[in-house]
């Protein structure tokens, strides 16, 4: 099961459909520290999940393009008040305004004296995280380990230079170094089995391979254990974007 066919088997398709594009966005937003569109786009993850809780609490939504009720305390009440669990009815709420507050507050919807910052985007990315696992929690029964990786694998890059078919993965830009291909392959999915990545980028010599991984490390573009998985950094990922981007067709 994935988390798009458990929330649509509950909840509004289009609603599901907002939410969790508005998730995809933050987490790829933030591996690339753009700060301030982190902080934009979790005003589209908090609209999305008070549509899901009034459809839980109160059997119907505000429809998408319809302006929602002020986010006040009022408003916290009035899920609190209602009936159904717990979590629906104050932690995600409660949640979900801190997570408005700064976007509203500091600098990022709105002229502030505080700008769009890693520290700001870094709360905005795990809250999102948690309320995300939340519903999927309570609507799966699954337990919080399974839940995550459920979350991990909604994130999709959108990457034009690779192909993917029934288990296989392959760059399609020929000209492409291995050292490129490695920061996209990772981009796309982080973090890769360093034999998965010899195995795709169809590098012969193990011992070379290993010297093209070692010096992506020490330049900090990725954290790689020799024989063991490579992760992708926001470095890495800035630079994988920019050869995503000179690779893409005009």
């Amino acid at each position: 099961m994935t988390i798009d066919t458990a929330l649509k088997a509950k909840y509004p398709t289009d609603v599901c459909d907002a939410l969790l594009e508005a998730y995809k966005e933050i987490e790829r937003s933030f591996s690339l520290q753009k700060w301030k569109v982190t902080e934009l786009d979790a005003g589209h993850f908090v609209e999305a999940s008070r549509r899901l809780i009034e459809q839980e609490l109160f059997g119907t939504h505000v429809p998408i393009g319809k302006s929602l009720p002020n986010f006040n305390d009022a408003e916290l009440r009035r899920y609190e008040n209602a009936t159904g669990d717990e979590s629906l009815r104050m932690l995600i709420p409660r949640i979900l305004k801190s997570i408005y507050n700064v976007r509203n507050k500091r600098g990022i919807g709105h002229l502030g004296t505080i700008s769009a910052n890693e520290m700001d985007s870094t709360l905005i990315l795990y809250n999102v995280k948690w309320v995300l696992a939340e519903f999927v929690r309570l609507t799966t029964g699954a337990n919080p380990n399974a839940t995550q990786h459920m979350i991990d694998a909604i994130v999709e890059r959108r990457v034009g230079v690779l192909w993917k078919h029934e288990g296989i993965t392959r760059i399609l830009e020929e000209r492409m170094q291995a050292k490129d291909q490695i920061l996209v392959l990772l981009f796309d999915s982080s973090p890769l089995a360093e034999a998965d990545l010899q195995r795709v980028i169809e590098y012969k010599h193990t011992a070379n391979f290993r010297k093209i991984l070692r010096r992506l490390h020490i330049s900090r573009y990725i954290d790689w254990t020799s024989g063991g998985q490579a992760f992708i950094t926001p470095k890495g990922a800035a630079a994988a974007e920019a050869v995503i981007l000179k690779y893409r067709p005009e």
